[in-house]
Protein backbone atom coordinates (compact mmCIF):
# COMPACT_ATOMS: atom_id res chain seq x y z
CA UNK A 1 0.00 0.00 0.00
CA UNK A 2 2.98 2.25 0.85
CA UNK A 3 4.56 1.77 -2.19
CA UNK A 4 1.51 2.59 -4.40
CA UNK A 5 0.92 5.57 -2.41
CA UNK A 6 4.43 6.87 -2.87
CA UNK A 7 4.66 5.98 -6.28
CA UNK A 8 1.07 8.18 -7.15
CA UNK A 9 2.37 11.38 -5.51
CA UNK A 10 5.57 11.06 -7.64
CA UNK A 11 3.40 11.25 -10.42
CA UNK A 12 4.38 14.19 -12.68
CA UNK A 13 0.80 15.89 -13.50
CA UNK A 14 -0.14 19.04 -11.93
CA UNK A 15 -3.90 18.24 -10.47
CA UNK A 16 -5.00 15.10 -8.88
CA UNK A 17 -6.07 13.67 -5.48
CA UNK A 18 -5.19 10.28 -4.06
CA UNK A 19 -8.10 9.02 -2.42
CA UNK A 20 -7.30 5.87 -0.23
CA UNK A 21 -10.02 3.98 1.43
CA UNK A 22 -8.53 1.33 3.71
CA UNK A 23 -11.02 -1.31 4.93
CA UNK A 24 -8.22 -2.94 7.18
CA UNK A 25 -9.05 -3.54 11.32
CA UNK A 26 -5.16 -1.85 11.28
CA UNK A 27 -4.35 -0.48 14.65
CA UNK A 28 -3.51 2.66 15.23
CA UNK A 29 0.21 2.11 15.04
CA UNK A 30 -0.02 0.48 11.83
CA UNK A 31 -2.01 3.50 10.57
CA UNK A 32 0.95 5.45 11.56
CA UNK A 33 3.01 5.88 8.42
CA UNK A 34 0.33 6.54 5.63
CA UNK A 35 -1.43 9.26 8.28
CA UNK A 36 2.23 10.49 8.28
CA UNK A 37 1.76 10.16 4.57
CA UNK A 38 -1.74 12.45 4.61
CA UNK A 39 -0.17 14.94 7.06
CA UNK A 40 2.68 15.66 4.69
CA UNK A 41 0.84 16.00 1.29
CA UNK A 42 -2.75 17.49 1.07
CA UNK A 43 -3.06 15.66 -2.42
CA UNK A 44 -3.75 12.81 -0.27
CA UNK A 45 -6.80 11.81 1.89
CA UNK A 46 -7.41 8.11 3.85
CA UNK A 47 -10.76 7.26 4.57
CA UNK A 48 -10.66 4.13 7.18
CA UNK A 49 -14.04 2.27 6.84
CA UNK A 50 -15.69 -1.00 7.48
CA UNK A 51 -15.35 -3.26 4.90
CA UNK A 52 -17.73 -2.18 2.08
CA UNK A 53 -17.03 -5.20 -0.67
CA UNK A 54 -15.73 -4.43 -3.92
CA UNK A 55 -18.69 -2.61 -5.32
CA UNK A 56 -19.39 -0.90 -1.84
CA UNK A 57 -15.92 -0.08 -1.66
CA UNK A 58 -16.02 1.53 -5.27
CA UNK A 59 -19.14 3.62 -4.64
CA UNK A 60 -17.43 5.10 -1.35
CA UNK A 61 -14.23 5.96 -3.27
CA UNK A 62 -15.59 7.71 -6.38
CA UNK A 63 -18.05 9.87 -4.04
CA UNK A 64 -15.24 11.10 -1.47
CA UNK A 65 -13.15 11.75 -5.24
CA UNK A 66 -13.59 15.65 -6.40
CA UNK A 67 -11.81 15.62 -9.74
CA UNK A 68 -13.83 14.89 -12.97
CA UNK A 69 -11.85 11.87 -13.63
CA UNK A 70 -11.67 8.77 -11.08
CA UNK A 71 -9.09 6.41 -11.93
CA UNK A 72 -8.90 2.97 -9.92
CA UNK A 73 -6.04 0.66 -9.11
CA UNK A 74 -5.70 -2.13 -6.36
CA UNK A 75 -3.44 -1.38 -3.66
CA UNK A 76 -1.41 -4.91 -4.45
CA UNK A 77 -0.81 -3.03 -8.21
CA UNK A 78 1.83 -0.44 -8.92
CA UNK A 79 2.12 2.38 -11.61
CA UNK A 80 5.37 2.56 -13.50
CA UNK A 81 6.87 5.62 -14.47
CA UNK A 82 5.59 9.40 -13.52
CA UNK A 83 3.53 9.73 -16.37
CA UNK A 84 0.89 7.21 -15.25
CA UNK A 85 -1.69 9.77 -14.40
CA UNK A 86 -0.88 11.83 -17.38
CA UNK A 87 -1.80 9.32 -19.71
CA UNK A 88 -5.09 8.49 -18.55
CA UNK A 89 -5.74 12.30 -18.03
CA UNK A 90 -4.85 12.86 -22.11
CA UNK A 91 -7.38 10.44 -23.34
CA UNK A 92 -10.49 12.58 -22.22
CA UNK A 93 -9.47 15.47 -24.34
CA UNK A 94 -11.68 13.38 -26.56
CA UNK A 95 -14.77 14.41 -25.42
CA UNK A 96 -16.35 11.28 -26.72
CA UNK A 97 -14.10 9.34 -24.68
CA UNK A 98 -15.80 7.96 -21.44
CA UNK A 99 -13.78 5.36 -20.06
CA UNK A 100 -10.07 4.26 -20.22
CA UNK A 101 -8.07 1.24 -19.42
CA UNK A 102 -4.46 1.00 -18.94
CA UNK A 103 -1.69 -1.91 -19.75
CA UNK A 104 -1.15 -4.45 -17.13
CA UNK A 105 2.12 -6.74 -17.04
CA UNK A 106 3.61 -9.08 -14.54
CA UNK A 107 7.27 -7.87 -14.39
CA UNK A 108 8.69 -4.66 -15.59
CA UNK A 109 10.69 -5.53 -18.70
CA UNK A 110 7.66 -7.65 -20.23
CA UNK A 111 6.59 -7.24 -23.31
CA UNK A 112 3.65 -8.44 -25.43
CA UNK A 113 2.32 -11.02 -22.81
CA UNK A 114 0.37 -13.36 -25.77
CA UNK A 115 1.64 -15.22 -28.45
CA UNK A 116 -1.56 -14.44 -31.19
CA UNK A 117 -1.13 -10.45 -31.08
CA UNK A 118 -4.19 -10.35 -33.40
CA UNK A 119 -6.37 -12.63 -31.12
CA UNK A 120 -5.16 -10.64 -27.85
CA UNK A 121 -6.57 -7.11 -30.04
CA UNK A 122 -9.28 -8.23 -31.35
CA UNK A 123 -10.48 -9.63 -27.87
CA UNK A 124 -9.28 -6.87 -25.39
CA UNK A 125 -11.43 -5.85 -23.29
CA UNK A 126 -14.47 -7.80 -24.99
CA UNK A 127 -17.89 -9.66 -24.11
CA UNK A 128 -18.33 -12.85 -26.55
CA UNK A 129 -21.72 -13.50 -27.94
CA UNK A 130 -23.04 -15.14 -24.73
CA UNK A 131 -21.88 -12.21 -22.39
CA UNK A 132 -18.31 -13.73 -20.99
CA UNK A 133 -15.77 -10.65 -20.15
CA UNK A 134 -12.51 -11.32 -22.68
CA UNK A 135 -9.89 -9.64 -20.97
CA UNK A 136 -5.73 -9.24 -22.42
CA UNK A 137 -5.11 -6.23 -20.92
CA UNK A 138 -1.54 -7.18 -21.32
CA UNK A 139 -1.25 -6.19 -25.03
CA UNK A 140 1.28 -3.64 -25.79
CA UNK A 141 -1.08 -1.88 -28.90
CA UNK A 142 -4.02 0.64 -28.13
CA UNK A 143 -7.56 -0.01 -29.02
CA UNK A 144 -9.46 2.38 -29.86
CA UNK A 145 -13.27 0.58 -28.73
CA UNK A 146 -13.83 -1.69 -26.22
CA UNK A 147 -16.64 -3.02 -24.04
CA UNK A 148 -15.88 -2.76 -20.73
CA UNK A 149 -13.26 -0.78 -17.96
CA UNK A 150 -11.19 -2.80 -15.87
CA UNK A 151 -10.96 -2.51 -12.17
CA UNK A 152 -7.57 -1.56 -11.67
CA UNK A 153 -5.60 0.86 -14.11
CA UNK A 154 -8.91 1.87 -15.57
CA UNK A 155 -10.70 5.04 -15.01
CA UNK A 156 -14.20 6.68 -16.09
CA UNK A 157 -15.86 10.18 -16.07
CA UNK A 158 -17.18 10.80 -13.12
CA UNK A 159 -20.52 11.98 -14.71
CA UNK A 160 -20.65 8.80 -16.50
CA UNK A 161 -20.61 6.78 -13.20
CA UNK A 162 -23.43 9.06 -11.83
CA UNK A 163 -25.39 8.86 -15.40
CA UNK A 164 -25.29 4.51 -14.35
CA UNK A 165 -26.05 5.04 -10.93
CA UNK A 166 -22.65 4.07 -9.20
CA UNK A 167 -21.64 0.62 -8.52
CA UNK A 168 -23.62 -2.43 -6.82
CA UNK A 169 -22.98 -2.39 -3.34
CA UNK A 170 -23.64 -6.29 -2.79
CA UNK A 171 -21.21 -6.79 -5.84
CA UNK A 172 -18.58 -9.33 -4.35
CA UNK A 173 -16.88 -9.88 -7.22
CA UNK A 174 -17.36 -9.11 -11.24
CA UNK A 175 -17.91 -5.56 -9.70
CA UNK A 176 -16.49 -3.70 -13.02
CA UNK A 177 -19.13 -6.08 -14.76
CA UNK A 178 -22.05 -4.89 -12.78
CA UNK A 179 -20.87 -1.68 -13.86
CA UNK A 180 -20.46 -1.78 -17.56
CA UNK A 181 -23.09 -4.40 -18.86
CA UNK A 182 -25.66 -1.18 -18.04
CA UNK A 183 -23.57 1.39 -19.16
CA UNK A 184 -23.24 -0.51 -22.48
CA UNK A 185 -26.53 -0.05 -22.74
CA UNK A 186 -26.28 3.80 -21.75
CA UNK A 187 -23.40 4.71 -24.31
CA UNK A 188 -24.67 7.82 -26.50
CA UNK A 189 -23.79 7.99 -29.91
CA UNK A 190 -19.96 8.22 -30.38
CA UNK A 191 -19.38 7.65 -26.98
CA UNK A 192 -16.15 4.65 -26.62
CA UNK A 193 -14.05 3.02 -23.98
CA UNK A 194 -10.25 2.50 -25.05
CA UNK A 195 -7.54 0.64 -24.34
CA UNK A 196 -4.04 2.47 -24.13
CA UNK A 197 -0.68 0.86 -23.04
CA UNK A 198 1.08 3.27 -22.64
CA UNK A 199 0.01 3.70 -18.88
CA UNK A 200 1.56 0.54 -17.35
CA UNK A 201 0.63 -1.12 -14.22
CA UNK A 202 3.16 -4.12 -12.75
CA UNK A 203 0.16 -5.81 -10.86
CA UNK A 204 0.98 -8.92 -7.86
CA UNK A 205 -1.14 -11.64 -8.58
CA UNK A 206 0.36 -13.69 -5.66
CA UNK A 207 -1.01 -11.54 -2.82
CA UNK A 208 -4.28 -12.94 -1.09
CA UNK A 209 -6.95 -10.74 0.58
CA UNK A 210 -9.11 -7.93 -1.40
CA UNK A 211 -11.50 -10.23 -2.98
CA UNK A 212 -9.48 -13.52 -2.75
CA UNK A 213 -10.82 -14.96 -6.04
CA UNK A 214 -7.48 -16.63 -6.38
CA UNK A 215 -7.40 -17.80 -3.12
CA UNK A 216 -10.76 -19.12 -3.14
CA UNK A 217 -11.56 -23.17 -4.07
CA UNK A 218 -13.14 -24.31 -7.10
CA UNK A 219 -16.94 -24.02 -5.61
CA UNK A 220 -16.66 -20.64 -4.55
CA UNK A 221 -15.57 -19.90 -8.58
CA UNK A 222 -18.17 -22.05 -9.94
CA UNK A 223 -20.43 -19.48 -7.89
CA UNK A 224 -18.93 -16.46 -9.21
CA UNK A 225 -19.58 -17.44 -12.48
CA UNK A 226 -22.97 -18.75 -11.66
CA UNK A 227 -24.23 -15.20 -10.37
CA UNK A 228 -22.29 -13.55 -12.73
CA UNK A 229 -24.06 -15.19 -15.95
CA UNK A 230 -27.67 -15.56 -13.33
CA UNK A 231 -27.36 -11.83 -11.93
CA UNK A 232 -25.84 -10.28 -14.51
CA UNK A 233 -25.65 -10.98 -18.17
CA UNK A 234 -29.48 -12.64 -17.80
CA UNK A 235 -30.51 -8.83 -16.57
CA UNK A 236 -28.30 -7.00 -18.85
CA UNK A 237 -28.41 -8.40 -21.81
CA UNK A 238 -31.85 -10.70 -22.26
CA UNK A 239 -32.47 -11.03 -25.36
CA UNK A 240 -29.20 -13.27 -26.57
CA UNK A 241 -28.73 -14.00 -23.18
CA UNK A 242 -31.97 -16.45 -23.32
CA UNK A 243 -31.22 -18.07 -26.30
CA UNK A 244 -27.97 -19.08 -25.18
CA UNK A 245 -28.80 -19.86 -21.71
CA UNK A 246 -28.40 -23.65 -22.51
CA UNK A 247 -24.24 -22.50 -22.89
CA UNK A 248 -24.07 -21.27 -19.06
CA UNK A 249 -23.77 -24.37 -17.08
CA UNK A 250 -21.41 -25.23 -19.49
CA UNK A 251 -19.95 -22.24 -19.23
CA UNK A 252 -19.14 -22.49 -15.17
CA UNK A 253 -17.95 -25.67 -15.45
CA UNK A 254 -15.41 -24.63 -18.05
CA UNK A 255 -14.21 -21.60 -16.60
CA UNK A 256 -14.18 -23.15 -12.84
CA UNK A 257 -11.73 -25.95 -14.23
CA UNK A 258 -9.79 -23.09 -16.32
CA UNK A 259 -9.50 -21.36 -13.17
CA UNK A 260 -7.87 -24.43 -11.11
CA UNK A 261 -5.54 -24.60 -14.03
CA UNK A 262 -4.40 -20.81 -14.54
CA UNK A 263 -5.32 -18.54 -12.02
CA UNK A 264 -5.42 -20.42 -8.62
CA UNK A 265 -2.92 -20.01 -5.91
CA UNK A 266 -4.00 -22.34 -3.58
CA UNK A 267 -3.01 -25.35 -5.47
CA UNK A 268 0.80 -25.91 -5.45
CA UNK A 269 1.32 -29.29 -7.79
CA UNK A 270 -0.39 -30.98 -10.60
CA UNK A 271 -1.90 -33.88 -8.62
CA UNK A 272 -3.66 -31.13 -6.42
CA UNK A 273 -5.05 -29.17 -9.90
CA UNK A 274 -6.17 -32.35 -10.70
CA UNK A 275 -8.07 -33.36 -7.57
CA UNK A 276 -9.83 -30.13 -7.62
CA UNK A 277 -10.69 -30.11 -11.80
CA UNK A 278 -12.37 -33.68 -10.16
CA UNK A 279 -14.33 -32.02 -7.73
CA UNK A 280 -15.59 -29.71 -10.88
CA UNK A 281 -16.14 -32.58 -12.87
CA UNK A 282 -18.43 -34.70 -10.57
CA UNK A 283 -19.83 -31.86 -8.37
CA UNK A 284 -21.20 -29.50 -11.50
CA UNK A 285 -24.68 -30.18 -11.47
CA UNK A 286 -25.20 -30.46 -8.23
CA UNK A 287 -23.50 -27.12 -7.45
CA UNK A 288 -25.54 -25.58 -10.67
CA UNK A 289 -28.82 -26.98 -9.55
CA UNK A 290 -28.07 -25.57 -6.00
CA UNK A 291 -27.38 -22.19 -6.66
CA UNK A 292 -30.71 -22.34 -8.81
CA UNK A 293 -32.77 -23.19 -6.13
CA UNK A 294 -30.55 -20.47 -3.35
CA UNK A 295 -32.85 -17.62 -2.60
CA UNK A 296 -31.59 -14.21 -4.17
CA UNK A 297 -30.10 -11.95 -1.42
CA UNK A 298 -32.11 -9.20 -0.56
CA UNK A 299 -31.82 -5.49 -1.90
CA UNK A 300 -28.95 -3.85 0.35
CA UNK A 301 -28.81 -0.08 1.51
CA UNK A 302 -26.80 1.90 -0.54
CA UNK A 303 -23.66 2.20 1.67
CA UNK A 304 -22.04 5.75 2.03
CA UNK A 305 -19.02 6.70 3.96
CA UNK A 306 -19.76 8.83 7.45
CA UNK A 307 -17.97 11.94 7.44
CA UNK A 308 -16.20 11.05 11.05
CA UNK A 309 -14.69 8.28 8.59
CA UNK A 310 -12.32 10.81 7.40
CA UNK A 311 -9.08 11.76 8.28
CA UNK A 312 -7.12 14.88 8.04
Amino acid sequence: MLSLVRALLAQDYPHFEVVVLEQSEWSLEARAPLDALQASDPRLRVAYSKPLGVGGARNAGWKLAQHGIVLSIDDDDLPLGTDFIRGHAENYLDPQVVAVTGRHVYSADERCGYRNRARARRRCLSYNSFGYPHVYCRLDERVDAVDWVHGSNGSVRRDVIERVGGFDDRAIDCDEHAFCLPLQNQLRPGERLVFDPRMVLLRNKEVPGGAAVRWAGPRSTFRLWHRYFHGLVLRHRPPRSRLAYPVFPLACWFLAARWVWLDARIYTNVLSRLWATLQVLVSGPFWYVSELTRAPPPASQKLGLPRHQLRG
